[in-house]
């Protein structure tokens, strides 16, 4: 929203509360009209009750209101039975006069400038209004005399200086409240500049060390600050599935392309492994060049780890394959996954790097090395923890690699999936499997020839009317406006 009419709206919701004094000045004038004078006809007394009667339930109402829609409504309302009742006066009166109801008048022309939350031009509007609509009952209702025409121009002046004195109540009025809202808004925009920067800050702690590892740091950061770099943060997770992923060819597309789109397709890539990461649960651990590696079953216990885990390395296949075919380049995913126990935790004291550690962890990164391009790499260990899910063929990866063969691992290739992944989705109450399209892997992933034909989307605009809206959020909602 435009400042200046951000401006308008929060100098209307700032003057809501003065409604309350123009419906008791209405009230008191309704009490007026009832006792002077004492001797009155009863329908009279009748419409003073129903104006009485009507305030109230005003009165009422701008005590409990809350939504937008009332607000606007009721000054209009206020206003309406306002000009009502001197239209009741002045036709039910005996004995009218000029002079009849004009302190009311007066009033009611000065009262709609500083208590009616409107803006300006419907102050002006409505003080005209209730101006002509004396004005042209003086002149219908009374008789000439020769000096009616002197006393309502003697009316008119002194209506024209009540609304003069009305302008001027506002601008004063509006002069502070500028300054106070251009003061509140510098106060709420650096508050909100701080909670982004804050919230920056914790999604950049959060791409360093896992989420688990970095509350736990946080509160040991607040609670004692000379030992917060000497704790060790290690835990042993049994039963973990590690998953190693190396992109085969390299070379070929680093000759290819120029350094630069070479590090837009790693990024597009990589980044793509991260949200696949996030639908199979797994804990990404570590880029190494155009090495990927995470673990699954850890540091929340997963019985599946060994399925999700495969299904990730499927899933990373099929994306470098789609790499394959817009950069016609032979590059291809070899992936090796073992299963067994891992020491986790961060090193270091200036610059922290959350790692795992343990011999399985090095018995992975021989699967991937061992394996072979486009194929998924297990351990017999792992395939010890599935149940059909896969079919898997020999690939009698420690004959090619010493160490498999020096730790007694048989290991297989995957050639098909008996279980496709399958996610639990809450709808109308009842639980529904959603089932993943693996053609879908392929989502996100950019190539330089399709920036070219499309540029990303900036999202400059929107994080700034983003901004826009919590400040007016923030702003408007200081008194309970909705």
């Amino acid at each position: 929203m435009h400042l200046q009419a951000l401006y308008r709206a929060y100098s209307v919701k700032q003057r809501r509360p003065f409604l309350k004094c123009f419906i008791t000045a209405s009230l008191l004038y309704d009490g007026y009209c009832l006792l002077v004078p004492f001797e009155q006809e009863l329908a009279n007394r009748g419409i003073t009750c129903l104006f009485l009667a009507a305030n109230l339930c005003l009165l009422f109402v701008s005590l409990r209101a809350r939504r937008r829609f009332v607000w606007t409504t009721l000054p209009h309302l206020a206003w309406h039975a306002a000009n009502l009742q001197i239209l009741a006066r002045l036709f039910l009166g005996r004995d009218l006069t000029p002079r009849d109801d004009l302190s009311w008048v007066l009033l009611i022309e000065y009262l709609i400038y500083t208590t009616l939350p409107l803006s300006l031009r419907y102050c002006v509007v409505l003080a005209l209004g209730t101006f002509a609509t004396y004005v042209v009952c003086l002149f219908g209702l009374l008789k000439s005399d020769g000096h009616l025409e002197a006393q309502i121009a003697a009316n008119t002046l002194l209506m024209i200086g009540a609304n003069l004195l009305g302008l001027l109540s506002s601008y004063l009025e509006d002069v502070q409240q500028k300054k106070a809202f251009l003061d509140t808004k510098q106060c709420l925009e650096m508050k909100l500049v701080i909670e982004e920067q804050s919230d920056e800050q914790e999604r950049l702690l959060l791409s360093v060390l896992p989420e688990h590892v970095a509350v736990k740091m946080r509160q040991d950061l607040g609670s004692a600050l000379d030992t917060q770099f000497k704790k060790i943060y290690m835990s042993r997770h049994e039963n973990v599935s590690i998953l190693y992923a190396d992109i085969v060819g390299f070379t070929a597309i680093s000759s290819t392309y120029s350094a630069s789109e070479l590090v837009k397709i790693l990024n597009e890539l990589f980044a793509r492994f991260d949200r696949l990461s996030e639908r199979y649960e797994q804990l990404r651990i570590k880029i190494l060049g155009d090495c990927y590696y995470c673990i699954s079953g850890a540091p929340r216990e997963k019985p599946d780890h060994a399925y999700l885990c495969i299904h990730m390395g499927l899933s990373m296949v099929k994306a470098i394959k789609y790499v394959q075919q817009k950069t016609n380049s032979p590059v291809d995913m070899r992936v090796g996954i073992h299963t067994g126990a891992v020491l986790a935790g961060v090193l270091g004291q200036r610059q922290w790097q959350f790692d795992v550690y343990s011999k399985d962890v090095e018995l992975a990164n021989k699967m991937e090395s061992s394996g072979l391009p486009g194929r998924v790499h297990i351990s017999e260990k792992t395939l010890s923890f599935l149940n059909g899910e896969f079919e898997v063929e020999p690939a009698h990866g420690e004959k090619r690699e010493e160490s498999l063969r020096m730790a007694g691992l048989k290991t297989y290739f995957i050639t098909k999936v008996n279980k496709p992944f399958k996610s639990d989705v809450i709808k109308n109450g009842t639980v529904h499997e959603e089932q993943f399209d693996d053609n879908d892997d392929t989502a996100g992933v950019v190539t330089p020839m399709e920036e070219k034909n499309g540029a990303p989307l900036s999202r400059e605009r929107e994080n700034s009317d983003d901004f826009r809206q919590r400040l007016k959020k923030d702003l408007m909602g200081r008194t309970g406006w909705r």
